[in-house]
C-alpha cells in the first residue's frame, strides 16, 4: 500500500502571512527582486488555493513556505539575459500571437546530429520562414528503447551526444538573437524505469515509492484496470508491471519502462517544479506538457482528464509566471476538442487572479480530419467538426500540423460521422485500410500502428509524402501519362494540406522532413530499440543531399519546399490569418470542397475565405457562397492574380486551394 507522505500537516494559515514571513525569511527587501515578490504578490493567493485543493491540509504554510523558497532560489539562477526577456514580455503581447508564427518540430539527431551543428543549420530554417522550433525530447533517457527519448532518466541533463546544458544555452540564445524561440518536452506523467528517484525506490527508499503508483499486490491494480484503456495494446498491453526489485505492481501506462509519477504526492509536484523552472532558466520559451491527461489517477476512471489534471496545470502556470513569466504551456492532449479546450480555459477564480492552463494546444483533430477527407474526397465530416467545435479562449491558439512525430489517430465524433452519412466502425476500418495500402485503388503507403484485434481500432503511421501517394507514384513509371498524373496529384495533395494548415486555424507547424516530401524511411527495421514502433518510418533523416534540390528546378524538393516557404511567408502578410482570428465554415455547394472564412480583429483589414477542392479533378462552387464583399472576380491572394469564375462558379482545380480576398 502507499506509505504516508512526508509533509507534515499544517493548519490554514493566512496565505498573505505565509507570504510575509517567507519574504522576511528571504530578504525580501533585497535589491534587484522587486519584480519576484510583486509577481510572487500577485499570484500567491492563487498558488495557495490551489496548493490546498490538491494537496489538503498538505498545502498548509509548510508546503508553501518550501514552494516559495523554491521559486526564489530558481528565479536567482535565472541568468540576467532571460530576466530581461521576461521584463520585455510582461511589457508587450503574448509572443505566441506574434503574426506569421511558424513553428517546425525536428529530432535534433536526425536534422544536425547535435547541438553545436543544429545551431549551424539554423539559416535553413530562417530561410523557410520559421519562428519557433520544437526540439523533439534530448535529455538523457532509456537504454535500449527509449519511447523516443520518452521514458526519461534524466529531466534536465542533455543526452551527451547531443552536447551539454550550455550548449542547450546557447542555442536558445542565439535563436532568442534571431527573435525565433524554443520549444522542448516536460514528460510530466511518468519517468524512465533507470531514472534516480526509481533506481531509488528499487533500492527499498520509502520516500521515492511514493513518488510511483505501486502496489503489493493486484488487488488495486485490477481496479483501475477496469476502467482504463490501453495506450499501447499490441507492445506494452495493460497498465501495470510486476517489478521483480520491488516486490509489487508499478503503474506503467505507456511502457513497462515508463513508471507513472504519483503527483497526489506534493513532494512529486515540487520536484518536477523546480524540472520545468529548470528548463526554463535553460532559456526554452514554450514547455509541451507531454500526456498531460494523464496526470491523476482514480480507481474506477479512465484516468484521463479528470479535474485534479487540470489544477496541478494552473498550479506550474501560476509558479512558473512567477520566474518566467514569458514561457508559455503547451498542452498534448490528444483527445476530444471538447476536452482539449478545458486545459487552455482560465478555469474560473482561484484565490485572487484568474489563473491561466495552456496557452497553446495541438489541433490533433484537424489532422485527422484532413487525412479523412483526403481519403474520402469529401469534406462533410470536416466540414461539419471543424466548423462546429468549441472555440478557443482570448488570449491562446492551436498548433495545426498535418504530421507529426507520432501516429494518426482516428478520433472521431460518432454521432458526426453518422450525420456524414457514414457507420462508424466500418468508415473507420475504411481509413486503416486505405492508408495502409489495403484498400482497392488507394494512392497511400502507411502502415497501422498499435492495432488491437479484440477492439478492431488501431492508428496510422506514414510520412506525410507517403500517405499522399508520392512514394507509391516514384515506384511507378515516371514517363507515363498514367505515372506523370499519379505524381502530380500525389504533390498537389501535400500542398493542400500545407496550404490548409497555414490558413485555417492557430500556428501552422512542419513536421522536420515534409518541406522535402521526404517519404518513409524503412531503415528503422534493423535498429535495436525502434524496429517494434514503425512510427519511426516517418521520423526521417534530414537528408541534406535532397535539400540541395530545391535549387533545381522541377525537382520534387524543389516543388514542395517552395510552396510550403510560399505559404509561411503569405500569411505573414494576412491579418486575417492571425492565429486567435475568427473562422466559419460556409455551405461551398460542393461535396468536394471546404470553404472557410477568416475574419481579422481590425474591421478595416480584410476578410479571407479559404477555399480547397479535395477531388482529384477540377471542382467549382457559387460564387454566391462567399458572401457579400468579394466582388465577381476575387483575388486569389496564392496565386497573386483573380480567381477564375465561369458561368458563376469559382473553379478550383484537382486538390486545388485558394485564397480569397475581399474586394
Amino acid at each position: 500500500m502507499m506509505t504516508s507522505l512526508t509533509l507534515r500537516p499544517a493548519g490554514r494559515e493566512d496565505p498573505r502571512a505565509t507570504l510575509a514571513a517567507s519574504a522576511r525569511s528571504l530578504g525580501g527587501d533585497r535589491a534587484g527582486e522587486a519584480a519576484f515578490f510583486s509577481r510572487l504578490g500577485w499570484r500567491f493567493g492563487s498558488i495557495s488555493a490551489l496548493a490546498l485543493s490538491l494537496y489538503g491540509e498538505s498545502g498548509g504554510s509548510e508546503l508553501l513556505a518550501r514552494l516559495v523558497r523554491l521559486l526564489h532560489e530558481d528565479h536567482a539562477a535565472r541568468p540576467p539575459e532571460l530576466k530581461a526577456i521576461d521584463a520585455a514580455r510582461e511589457g508587450s503581447g503574448p509572443w505566441y500571437l506574434k503574426p506569421g508564427l511558424a513553428a517546425y518540430m525536428v529530432y535534433l539527431d536526425r536534422f544536425a546530429g547535435d547541438l553545436a551543428g543544429f545551431r549551424q543549420r539554423l539559416p535553413w530554417l530562417e530561410e523557410l520562414g520559421i519562428d519557433m522550433v520544437h526540439l523533439m525530447p534530448f535529455f538523457r533517457s532509456h537504454e535500449g528503447n527509449s519511447d523516443g527519448g520518452y521514458a526519461v532518466r534524466d529531466y534536465l541533463g542533455v543526452d551527451p551526444r547531443y552536447g551539454d546544458a550550455a550548449g542547450l544555452s546557447c542555442l536558445a540564445q542565439e535563436l532568442h538573437g534571431k527573435g525565433m524561440h524554443l520549444a522542448a518536452d516536460l514528460v510530466l506523467n511518468h519517468s524512465s524505469d533507470d531514472h534516480a528517484w526509481a533506481m531509488a525506490a528499487k533500492a527499498g527508499d520509502e520516500k521515492y515509492r511514493n513518488y510511483y503508483y505501486i502496489f503489493p499486490d493486484r488487488e488495486l491494480p485490477d481496479r483501475y484496470e477496469a476502467a482504463m484503456p490501453e495506450v499501447f495494446p499490441e507492445t506494452a498491453p495493460g497498465n501495470f508491471t510486476y517489478i521483480r526489485e520491488l516486490g509489487a505492481w508499478a503503474m506503467t501506462v505507456f511502457h513497462d519502462f515508463q513508471w507513472d509519477l504519483n503527483w497526489s504526492n506534493p513532494e512529486v509536484f515540487l520536484d518536477m517544479l523546480h524540472v520545468l523552472l529548470g528548463m526554463a532558466n535553460m532559456g526554452i520559451d514554450l514547455i509541451r506538457l507531454d500526456a498531460v491527461p494523464y496526470l491523476w489517477k482514480r480507481a474506477g476512471t479512465s484516468c484521463q482528464n479528470l479535474e485534479e489534471a487540470h489544477l496541478i496545470v494552473r498550479l506550474l502556470k501560476a509558479c512558473a509566471d512567477v520566474v518566467a513569466p514569458g514561457v508559455a504551456f503547451l498542452a498534448e492532449a490528444i483527445v476530444q476538442p471538447r476536452e482539449i479546450v478545458r486545459y487552455l480555459d482560465a478555469g474560473g477564480i482561484a484565490g485572487e487572479a484568474r489563473v491561466e492552463e495552456c496557452q497553446l494546444a495541438y489541433h490533433a483533430s484537424l489532422m485527422a480530419l484532413l487525412w479523412e477527407a483526403l481519403a474520402t474526397r469529401k469534406t462533410a465530416l470536416l466540414a461539419s467538426t471543424f466548423g462546429g467545435e468549441t472555440r478557443l479562449p482570448p488570449g491562446t491558439a492551436w498548433l495545426s500540423y498535418a504530421r507529426c512525430h507520432d501516429d494518426i489517430g482516428l478520433g472521431y465524433d460518432d454521432a458526426k460521422i453518422r450525420e456524414a452519412g457514414y457507420a462508424p466502425g466500418p468508415h473507420k476500418r475504411f481509413l486503416l485500410d486505405f492508408y495502409s495500402g489495403r484498400y482497392p485503388g488507394s494512392f497511400a503507403t502507411g502502415r497501422l500502428f498499435m492495432e488491437n484485434p479484440a477492439t478492431g481500432d488501431a492508428r496510422i503511421s506514414g510520412s506525410c509524402a507517403s500517405l499522399c501517394g508520392l512514394e507509391a507514384a516514384l515506384s511507378g513509371d515516371g514517363a507515363t501519362p498514367e505515372g506523370a498524373r499519379a505524381l502530380e496529384l500525389a504533390l498537389r495533395r501535400i500542398e493542400l494540406l500545407y496550404g490548409l494548415v497555414s490558413s485555417l486555424v492557430g500556428i501552422p507547424m512542419v513536421f522536420s522532413g515534409d518541406e522535402l516530401a521526404a517519404v518513409n524511411d524503412y531503415s528503422f527495421e534493423g535498429e535495436e530499440g525502434r524496429s517494434d514502433d514503425n512510427r519511426w518510418m516517418h521520423r526521417a533523416r534530414l537528408d541534406w543531399d535532397a535539400a540541395a534540390r530545391i535549387s533545381e528546378k522541377g525537382s520534387v524538393e524543389a516543388r514542395i519546399y517552395g510552396a510550403i516557404r510560399g505559404y509561411l511567408g503569405k500569411r505573414r502578410t494576412i491579418a486575417a490569418f492571425a492565429q486567435d482570428a475568427a473562422f466559419r465554415v460556409l455551405a461551398s455547394g460542393s461535396e468536394n470542397v471546404l470553404l472557410v472564412l477568416r475574419s481579422p480583429k481590425a474591421e478595416m483589414e480584410r476578410r479571407v475565405a479559404v477555399a480547397a477542392n479535395f477531388a482529384p479533378e477540377e471542382r467549382a462552387f457559387p460564387l454566391e457562397a462567399l458572401g457579400p464583399g468579394f466582388g465577381p472576380l476575387p483575388y486569389d491572394l496564392l496565386a497573386g492574380r483573380q480567381a477564375t469564375v465561369l458561368g458563376g462558379g469559382v473553379v478550383l482545380g484537382a486538390y486545388g486551394i485558394a485564397w480569397l480576398s475581399e474586394a
